[in-house]
Formats: structure tokens, C-alpha cells, sequence
């Protein structure tokens, strides 16, 4: 499980795009993990969809996710499922999945991370960390939050919610080693150069935080 630079799809920024080269260039780009999720499409479409997206991060030694939809993250062999409140329960995910797929839930608060680490999850997304423009009636919880989230989560933790390239090094200094962007990546002309700046500026802080003693 690779989740450092996690590329969350949007309807909205692949409309216009052709899906398959944008996904390559965010992985060209130094993208470790993409989660597909598409909320409208035939399951049809997005199974085949999936089986394109599979060769793609296999060739770059990336995981996929897939969101929501646990049938088909089993039938195109991803790597994990990802599921929210609204979804089918993580304990429902694992009956189904066993140790097959790795397993994430999205939180939104201190108090629901608390009752999320006693669930058979995987990981968990803590957001939003910023204003996002990618989901509706969303929660703003802010980067203390996510800095106590750190101290208290035994479970790799994945910061969510209008991450872009500048902000990466504030996200890392809270103690979160796992930024997933949507806009941050897609909302670029030039996939490849964005997520290219997103490495750059995780590493170059990794590199920061271990000189001065706080990795």
C-alpha cells in the first residue's frame, strides 16, 4: 500500500479529457496510487474502464483503488476499495473482500476517526484539510485537526480536501505522510508537469523535516 501521492478521479476535470492519457501523465508525473471514482457511469463502462486503468498503474508500480464499488475492485483485481458513510460498511466490505483488497473510509471529524480506527479498515481519509470545490456539503476540519488525527490514529491516515501543489509541505509538517488530491493534479492544463511539482515539494519537505530531526 503506496498511498503518498494518491490521484482521486473527478468527472469533472476528465470530462473533456481523454481518461487514460490524463491518468498515464499523472503517473508519469510521480502519482503512487489512483482511486477511480465515478459515480454516474454504467457499471459496464466501468468495469472495462478499470481493466485499462489496471495495466496503466501495474506498468508504473502504482496501487488502484476503487471507490465505492467493492464487485468491481475484485473482478479487475485492484489493489483496495474505498468507502464512505453512505456506503456498504467496512465490515460488510471485508466479508466480501477478506484480505483480497486493502480497505479505506473517509472521516471528517476527531470524534469519527475515534470510532473509524475500531473498524476493519486499512487506512483512513481525514478531510477536509482545506475548501474543496470537488464535493458538495462537505466538512472543513483544518490542518490542527489533522495534526491531532496524526497522534491519535494507529492507522495510516490520507489527507483529503483541497491539497494543491504549494500546500503539501504544511500538510507533511502536521505529520501525515499521505496527501490525496483531485483538483491539485486535474485542475492543471499539464497533468504531468502538476503532479510533478506535487513530488518535488513532498520530497524536498521529507528532505527538510530529516534534517532538522523531525522524521
Amino acid at each position: 500500500m503506496n498511498l503518498s501521492i494518491y490521484l482521486i478521479t473527478d468527472d469533472a476535470y476528465l470530462k473533456d479529457r481523454d481518461l487514460y492519457r490524463t491518468i498515464e501523465e499523472a503517473l508519469e508525473g510521480g502519482v503512487t496510487a489512483v482511486q477511480y471514482r465515478f459515480k454516474k457511469k454504467p457499471t459496464r463502462l466501468m468495469y472495462e474502464e478499470l481493466l485499462r486503468i489496471r495495466e496503466l498503474t501495474r506498468s508504473f508500480s502504482a496501487d488502484l483503488v476503487v471507490n465505492d464499488r467493492v464487485d468491481l475492485a475484485l473482478a479487475v483485481d485492484a489493489d483496495g476499495v474505498h468507502v464512505g458513510k453512505e456506503d456498504l460498511p467496512p465490515d460488510a466490505v471485508r466479508k466480501v473482500a477478506g484480505n483480497r483488497l486493502y480497505v479505506g473510509y473517509t472521516v471528517n471529524s476527531l470524534q469519527e476517526l475515534e470510532e473509524a480506527l475500531r473498524l476493519p479498515v486499512d487506512y483512513i481519509g481525514f478531510g477536509s484539510v482545506y475548501p474543496t470545490s470537488t464535493k458538495e456539503n462537505y466538512r472543513l476540519v483544518g490542518l490542527q485537526a489533522l495534526r491531532e488525527a496524526v497522534k491519535i490514529s494507529d492507522k495510516p491516515l490520507v489527507a483529503i480536501g483541497g491539497i494543491m501543489p504549494h500546500r503539501i509541505p504544511e500538510v507533511l509538517k502536521t505529520g501525515c505522510r499521505n496527501v490525496a488530491l483531485s483538483s491539485g493534479i486535474l485542475g492543471f492544463r499539464d497533468v504531468r508537469k502538476a503532479a510533478e511539482e506535487v513530488r518535488r515539494a513532498y520530497r524536498e519537505t521529507l528532505r527538510q523535516l530529516t534534517l532538522l530531526g523531525e522524521l
